[in-house]
């Protein structure tokens, strides 16, 4: 069953957020108290154990209504396995609340083209759950070390059931085992099991025969990615609603988390609130992706209100909401190419100097240093994901190139590239014949490179450095013989770029 459309009224800080056409994957960015939680909660209201009552309906209002139509392959099925009734044609959910003396009373309906049938909320129990939760009060204090089957099949608001869902999910003759496993090495390297424990059982990591490393002395990013991978590893069909998902999770890990979560929004429906630039530009770059802005207005008088605006498709508008998430690099959808080389040696000396004296139309071209060869992919990977988050379309194929020096490890860097992007031409990922971009430095500078490279360590780095500070000095006092120099001894380097120039703008 998948939501179709969403609209809330009189629900929290919203008075009407207008009808909301969704996608497989649904982020809502904003800031701080704008209403992005609100919008889950109120889609969380669907399944028992959501917490509501007369505060959460606007004030001034006495009632609240959340609307949502919905579609899917067999949806009378699927209905009837989650609210308990058969209702021929569901069209639509209807959810109401409406205060009294005592409360807060909610009534859902399932609507049809003929028929308005009152239906019990969705169990918080699988397999007849619609929603996992995972909202920024996931945290226990300490995980129930119970395992039973109740437990085993409880959708809590926390992670209080980590444990037994674990036990469940390690058994490697359990049917999603495998993908936990997969899932834990991808996202956590390690695989997490359940071991016997005082009062029941733990989650953890097995050292030697004996000694165990539970969770409970792991960081909470452990805790918190292992209780998506948990959800993440069940039945397609349900949705996820997902607070923060960057909260004390490693910028690393959290990219594997995204790719994850893109792989499976094709059979489940995610609704996401973040603050992070690195969710929005992966999970913005998914196929049916829709991002929203909530904003809320700060009237003179009366009750603040909370609007929820569709982000255009526009690379203006998806760049201005990457700059509110304090994303400072705006200008990248302007460069005709891009040019990732591994070392900043090379990336300083060929936009300075070999760029603006032999091929002058590439200083449109955007460069930039990777850090090291095992870097390389990681950035060719994150500006791939930009491009097509601003664009929303393959605007960048054909126009980035990635050139790793030639010792070893830059031959691995590039052969991972030429192998994940085996349609796009293999001369755009590629070595320099020399092992350092160091020796294409000019001849006078011939002893000093041999001094650097012999060096290893801090000292080589070190080395390195003040070389290339010296090059570039001398570049600048004396450029028309820098110039004649340069254009013999990185005469390779310089045929590349004219190469790359050609395929550019010819």
């Amino acid at each position: 069953m998948k939501i179709t459309s969403l609209r809330v009224r009189n629900w929290k800080c919203f008075k009407d957020t207008g009808t909301l056409d969704l996608g497989d994957i649904n982020v809502f960015v904003g800031r701080n108290n704008a209403g992005k939680s609100a919008v889950l909660k109120a889609l969380h209201c669907l399944q028992e154990g959501a917490e509501y009552g007369p505060q959460d309906v606007r004030i001034g209002a006495d009632e609240a209504e959340i609307n949502l139509s919905i579609g899917g392959e067999d949806l009378t099925r699927a209905v009837q396995r989650r609210f308990g009734r058969q209702v021929d044609d569901p069209m639509a959910l209807r959810l109401r609340m409406s205060k009294n003396e005592s409360g807060c009373d909610c009534a859902l309906a399932v609507l049809s083209s003929r028929t308005e049938t009152e239906v019990s909320r969705a169990p918080a129990r699988e397999p007849d759950n619609l929603m996992y939760t995972y909202l920024a009060k996931r945290k226990v204090v300490e995980f129930d070390r119970v395992v039973d089957i109740e437990r085993t099949r409880a959708v809590a608001t926390s992670l209080k059931h980590l444990v037994a869902k674990v036990n469940r999910l390690a058994n490697v003759d359990y049917a999603r085992s495998a993908e936990y496993a997969d899932l834990c090495a991808r996202l956590l390297g390690f695989r997490v099991s359940a071991f016997p424990a005082a009062g029941g059982h733990q989650a953890g990591i097995s050292v030697g025969r004996f000694d165990t490393i539970s969770i409970e002395s792991m960081g909470d990013g452990v805790s918190s990615l292992l209780g998506l991978i948990a959800d993440l590893c069940m039945e397609d069909g349900n949705v996820y609603l997902i607070e923060e998902p960057e909260n004390d999770v490693h910028p690393q890990a959290l990219k594997a988390l995204l790719e994850v979560i893109v792989q499976r929004s094709s059979g489940n429906q995610f609704f996401i609130t973040t603050h992070s630039n690195i969710v929005l530009r992966h999970l913005g770059a998914a196929p049916d992706t829709k991002i929203f802005a909530v904003e809320a207005d700060e009237p003179a008088e009366g009750v603040p209100v909370s609007a929820v605006r569709p982000l255009e498709s526009t690379p203006q508008a998806r760049i201005e909401i990457l700059r509110d998430l304090g994303y400072e690099l705006i200008d990248f959808d302007l460069y005709d190419g891009w040019l990732i080389l591994e070392e900043s040696s090379a990336e300083s000396i060929i936009r300075s100097y070999l760029v603006p004296w032999f091929v002058p139309r590439l200083t449109r071209v955007r460069t930039v240093s990777a850090g090291g060869t095992s870097k390389v992919k990681a950035l060719f990977e994150d500006c791939r994901r930009l491009f097509l988050y601003v664009h929303l379309n393959q605007v960048y194929r054909g126009r980035a190139w990635v050139i790793a020096d030639g010792e070893p490890s830059g031959q691995n860097a590039i052969r991972q590239l030429q192998a994940t992007y085996s349609d796009w031409p293999t001369e755009h990922f590629r070595v320099w014949s020399q092992p350092e971009f160091e020796r294409y430095y000019p001849a006078r500078f011939g002893g000093e490179t041999d001094a650097a490279l012999a060096l290893s360590g801090d000292a080589r780095r070190s080395a390195k450095k003040a070389l290339l500070l010296k090059v570039l000095d001398w570049c600048e006092q004396e450029p028309t013989q820098a110039r004649q120099e340069f254009e013999v001894s990185a005469k390779e380097v310089v045929d590349v770029l004219r190469e790359i120039d050609a395929r550019l703008f010819s």
